[in-house]
């Protein structure tokens, strides 16, 4: 996970998360919610999830402009034990339908995009720039926290929603 420059790094968050939604354009609404045993998430939770990832970044990003985050909000987070967190995406987006979240999930991946093309290298890439990007007392570059919130999601629930959509032709 090295980027050298922004360009590299935002072709890569656009080419991944075409990847990945592009999975979702055969999809029936109705299958959205539809449960496999082998795979730990539905459809709609692996949308819910990358959503609201990067909903996160963004809100951590504009509160600390704002001068409302003066710390991380994840210090006390354990980081083993999300479920909580994952609820209260999939609570948020659980009226949405399947365009609706596919337009969301575009819609924040142009804001993560737009982000990145507004911090300079040195806020992208050098560790401890941003409070929200500290946590268990580690600093980690913007661009670091951005590639697992996006790139990393993209990546693992295209391999998911594949192997689910295998299994439930």
């Amino acid at each position: 996970m090295k980027y050298n420059n922004k360009l590299e790094l935002i072709e890569t968050i656009k080419n991944n998360a075409n990847s990945f939604i592009k999975e979702y354009s055969d999809l029936e609404e109705t299958s959205m919610n539809k449960i496999d045993e082998e795979i730990e998430y539905n459809p709609f939770q692996m949308l819910a999830f990358c959503i609201g990832w990067m909903d996160l970044v963004l809100a951590w990003e504009d509160e600390e402009q704002k001068g409302i985050q003066e710390t991380s909000l994840a210090t006390e987070w354990k980081w083993n034990d999300l479920g909580w967190l994952y609820q209260s995406f999939y609570d948020k987006y659980n009226n949405y339908s399947l365009n609706e979240l596919i337009n969301a999930f575009n819609q924040k991946v142009e804001s993560i995009v737009d982000l990145i093309n507004n911090l300079s290298d040195e806020e992208l890439f050098e560790d401890g720039k941003r409070n929200w990007a500290k946590t268990n007392g580690k600093d980690f570059s913007i661009c670091r926290l951005i590639h697992l919130n996006t790139i990393a999601n993209f990546k693992n629930f295209k391999s998911k929603i594949r192997k689910w959509k295998k299994n439930n032709k």
